[in-house]
């Protein structure tokens, strides 16, 4: 059994061991290549797991970043990306977040470059009242409401052989 390569895009201060932990900020003992996100200095499909964990919302424009990790993913490879739901305190409080959408969104912006996307959900909006909780715990996995979850986990596979436009470049008017 040949070993699993991973790419650790936007590892910041949580490297993952084993892997190739790239950041556009250098720092020590924690990122082994400086790189943005949108350019990556690799070969093509040479990577069999790749993880971009709150990366592309702090991109005015995610595309080229996820056409990247197309090209870097082998065939048969899995690219994990997490995002902080439309609406959640994770997504508005930071201001360096240049790029929010609801969840339709982000699956078609995906969806244009890999033909295999699957969406889970990490925690709960609204944690107030234990009843509320529990009735959104349910929703999410017994009845796949992703969009109640705190962030959102979105796994792609089998990368396109081209690009296919699926949201208008001005989605916001068209």
């Amino acid at each position: 059994m040949r070993q699993k390569i991973g790419l650790n895009v936007g590892s910041g201060h949580e490297p993952e061991p084993g892997w190739v932990n790239v950041d556009l900020r250098a720092i020590n003992g924690f990122v082994d290549v400086k790189a943005s996100a949108c350019q990556l200095p690799f070969r093509n499909r040479q990577f069999q797991w790749i993880k971009a964990d709150s990366v592309l919302e702090h991109l005015p424009d995610p595309r080229p970043a996820i056409g990247e990790l197309s090209r870097l993913i082998e065939l048969d490879g899995v690219v994990e990306i997490r995002i902080p739901a439309l609406g959640t305190n994770a997504a508005h409080l930071d201001p360096t977040h240049k790029y929010l959408a609801d969840l339709k969104h982000w699956v078609e912006l995906i969806e244009e470059q890999f033909l295999d996307v699957n969406v889970k959900s990490v925690g709960v909006r609204w944690r107030y009242h234990q009843s509320l909780v529990l009735l959104q715990y349910f929703m999410i996995r017994i009845l796949g409401f992703h969009e109640l979850g705190q962030c959102w986990v979105i796994r792609a596979g089998k990368p396109r052989e081209q690009s296919i436009r699926i949201i208008p470049k001005r989605w916001w008017i068209d």
